[in-house]
């Protein structure tokens, strides 16, 4: 069966190397979504951390999937607060309540309200950058923070390159933290939060332009795959191999393509046009080799193989086929084919429940 395998080694080394350019100025939030919080990565993550980990997941619910002794090291984030996430805090386990919920709507304010003083967790208030997907408009969120004085508002939170591609500058972010100033003065706190999300941010922190201005940097991709999607770059320094799929070989055989000739040819079973996706060549003999996993795993264009001379040739729903004519290996049934992920292969390979995920010790 296809698994996940996580490289412990180089995980740590890419987290170390983003403490090392945040240079103990700006604090971490790792965002674990794409992995629903897996026990076995926060775990590797916690004991490389001095302090709580702050971690933020986009579903609530996972955080109950952590051992409580764990779970209760952690500032336990929600990044994407649902309406029915506030109303299901009372009959959580106290280990599994989230610290902090990240908002972008007042009918989420008044439901916090209406919970119990000591289950409302920390607030902060989303603001719109110009991306155009959650945020409250600047002018707002001093309005809302001193209507909801009973409510543990902290401070204020953007998101940027998210649906729009909107990058940050240094003028943006001296307006969000001129906002965060506001909100801190008329809440009477002792200082002000910004929180910025995500890997995107990267060059404004490692050139110091964050500093003194944000609070809270919130990154998965960075640490996770050493790659800003947003940017289209690797980042310097860091691995971008750190995740791998593993899948299971169900057979390998030499595949004639002359027995094609003179058939009727119609769509696949995903809707595409056949071939239309395929990089191997699709005449002659050619040695296949049949994968056990398929699109609702891990696309092929989300993929690198590790053996260079694989070549994709197609998928269905839950099959994936490479040429391996032109390889060195000697594949076989029952052997593994490894390949590099990114973020969205990774996700969804994460959300699948027939892939399991490991932790490597190795290189």
């Amino acid at each position: 069966m296809a698994y996940i395998v996580l490289h412990k080694k180089k995980l740590l080394e890419n987290y170390r190397a983003v403490l090392s350019m945040l240079r103990g100025k700006i604090p971490l939030n790792v965002v674990t979504k794409f992995c629903l919080s897996n026990p076995d990565i926060i775990r590797v993550l916690s004991a490389g951390n001095e302090g709580r980990l702050v971690v933020s997941d986009s579903n609530m619910e996972n955080f109950s999937r952590l051992e409580p002794a764990l779970a209760r090291q952690l500032v336990k984030c929600v990044i994407k607060t649902r309406l029915s996430d506030i109303r299901k805090i009372p009959r959580l386990p106290d280990y599994a309540r989230p610290d902090r919920l990240y908002v972008s709507d007042e009918r989420m304010l008044e439901a916090l309200a209406e919970l119990p003083a000591d289950m409302c967790p920390q607030i902060v208030l989303i603001a719109e950058t110009g991306d155009m997907k959650d945020g409250i408009a600047l002018r707002q969120l001093p309005l809302l923070a001193e209507k909801w004085g009973q409510l543990d508002i902290i401070g204020v939170s953007a998101n940027f390159a998210c649906l729009s591609g909107i990058l940050p500058d240094e003028a943006a972010v001296r307006e969000l933290a001129a906002a965060a100033g506001a909100v801190q003065a008329v809440r009477n706190l002792d200082r002000s939060f910004l929180s910025v999300g995500g890997t995107v941010a990267c060059p404004l922190a490692a050139s110091g332009v964050l500093d003194g201005l944000v609070q809270e940097i919130r990154m998965g991709e960075g640490i996770f795959f050493g790659y800003d999607s947003s940017g289209g770059r690797a980042l310097p320094g860091l691995h971008c191999d750190v995740i791998e799929l593993a899948g299971e070989i169900l057979e390998v055989a030499e595949k004639d393509f002359s027995i094609q000739q003179g058939r009727c040819t119609g769509f696949t079973a995903t809707g595409g046009e056949a071939g239309s996706r395929q990089q191997a060549p699709r005449a002659g003999r050619r040695l296949r080799a049949v994968l056990d996993f398929g699109i609702l795993a891990a696309r092929t264009e989300n993929l690198v193989p590790l053996d260079r001379d694989v070549l994709f040739t197609g998928q269905t729903f839950d099959f994936t086929v490479v040429d391996v004519t032109g390889s060195a290996a000697s594949y076989e049934a029952g052997d593994f084919m490894r390949f590099v992920t990114d973020y969205s292969s990774a996700s969804f390979c994460m959300m699948n429940r027939y892939i399991c995920c490991t932790v490597s010790e190795e290189d």
